[in-house]
């Protein structure tokens, strides 16, 4: 009963474990609400997907299910003809879902659209139809689709065992018939990323499971047009497989990729940065790791210092959450940690203890800096800037009392005051003394208790 991927919405965390999804305090971990879902998910490897006030999970047997996102009531459950894996990411636009299923590396599986709209308000579990379905032999996994207003684009699997077939596509599909409008064929094993939009180069990414990053452009006419590729290979042999959803800011793209062997240590897996305009590799930056997800870029930076900031999780135990510091231009790491003699990407977080795992989850944050995350232990986690100290900004209405009363903290406000100098009001999150005030009591703590530990490896 994993935690599946988290997402946020409107200040709350979203996830599911079992046949239960969650909405939680982000503060506080603790459930804000709840509901049950007609089956578990296949891996928990895929967030939920938030549309228009309701929240999208793909459950097992080829089975996704919608529910109301403020009070987790369901509203309606769709199955698919072929059934399969719910591995996929699903895109939501303008009242309708896109999702593929699989079954296996060569059986059939289809990529669907549904309609969202809650039809039978009286039945939660409200069977719902696709709109249409496109079947492909080895289906679709891990591959999110990109949703335009009048095309949409999808990577499929290759349809063969093993990831060295130069037999899977590129799908650009009408997202209102599914009709297939274009393909780009013999690409390099299985697309097991998202496809992702770049307004600055106006260009389509995604990477194979075969070692290949790609870029495509879309004509007005609907056709694919100006592609080409970059060979990740780097030189420790083996295939350098990336599933990860490339982030491309700048004219620079940010993937994880594969060393020697998925799962060896140190084996020449690494962050690659793309210099999508020279259309070449930049740079690498080993890890302990396969970084097998996204990485998540902020900006906070850039003005004052001219660096972006990328992080990125090594799918190996214990699990290490790692920061890229790039700038345009940029050919060779600058920001590392030495491990065990290796020059690595800089280790920011290295869960400890019972927490230590497997991370295969593609990292979040919210506007406090605060990154959200599960891992293998079946834990989710915050991990985010430390408090410097706790402010009384407003003084409760009562301050004077007599022996034997108990503090009333109505009126006050206690905000946090963090390292990376945001605050946050955490008045509902103190606790303080709530037994009976003596004569020794002229001043007591308020505490903020939500801090299990600090990360002490880079100091």
């Amino acid at each position: 009963a994993a935690p599946g991927s988290p997402i946020m919405v409107d200040g709350d965390i979203y996830t599911y474990s079992g046949s239960t999804i969650r909405r939680l305090n982000s503060m506080t971990g603790e459930t804000v609400t709840e509901g049950t879902m007609v089956d578990k998910s296949s891996y928990s490897i895929v967030p939920m997907t938030y549309g228009d006030g309701m929240v999208f999970v793909g459950l097992s047997g080829g089975k996704i299910q919608a529910f109301n996102a403020k009070t987790l009531e369901s509203l309606w459950v769709y199955t698919d003809e072929l059934g399969g894996q719910p591995n996929c990411p699903i895109t939501y636009k303008d009242g309708y879902i896109y999702a593929g299923f699989w079954n296996s590396e060569d059986r059939n599986a289809n990529f669907a659209c549904i309609n969202t709209v809650d039809e039978d308000h009286a039945s939660a579990t409200e069977v719902k139809y696709a709109s249409w379905t496109y079947t492909r032999a080895g289906g679709f996994y891990w591959a999110g689709a990109y949703v335009a207003d009048d095309f949409l684009l999808v990577g499929t699997d290759d349809g063969g065992n093993g990831y060295t077939s130069q037999t899977s596509r590129l799908l650009l599909l009408d997202p209102a018939t599914g009709e297939l409008l274009d393909s780009w064929d013999g690409l390099n094993a299985d697309i097991r990323s998202t496809v992702v939009y770049d307004a600055g180069t106006d260009a389509y990414y995604f990477t194979s499971k075969g070692g290949t990053f790609y870029s495509v452009q879309v004509t007005g006419d609907r056709k694919l047009t100006n592609k080409w590729s970059v060979n990740l290979a780097n030189g420790v042999g083996g295939v350098p497989m990336s599933t990860s959803t490339p982030v491309v800011y700048n004219g620079r793209a940010y993937i994880g990729v594969s060393g020697a062997g998925q799962f060896t240590p140190y084996s020449g897996h690494n962050i690659t940065v793309i210099d999508v305009v020279a259309r070449r590799i930049a740079y690498r930056v080993e890890t302990q790791g396969y970084p097998q997800t996204s990485g998540l870029l902020t900006t906070a930076y850039e003005q004052e210092s001219g660096c972006v900031y990328v992080y990125f999780f090594d799918n190996m135990t214990p699990g290490k959450l790692r920061v890229l510091r790039d700038r345009a231009g940029q050919t060779t790491p600058d920001y590392v940690t030495t491990e065990g003699g290796r020059t690595t990407a800089y280790a920011l977080f290295t869960p400890t203890g019972d927490q230590a795992q497997y991370a295969i989850c593609s990292p979040i944050a919210d506007e406090y800096g605060t990154v959200y995350f599960k891992n293998d232990s079946a834990r989710l986690m915050a991990y985010g800037s430390a408090i410097e100290r706790l402010e009384i900004t407003q003084q409760p209405t009562k301050t004077a009392y007599a022996e034997g009363e108990t503090f009333d903290p109505a009126g006050m406000v206690v905000t946090a005051v963090y390292a990376n100098g945001k605050t946050r009001d955490v008045t509902a999150y103190v606790t303080y003394k709530t037994d009976p005030l003596d004569g020794g009591d002229g001043e007591f703590a308020i505490s903020f208790p939500y801090v299990m530990y600090h990360n002490e490896e880079n100091g």
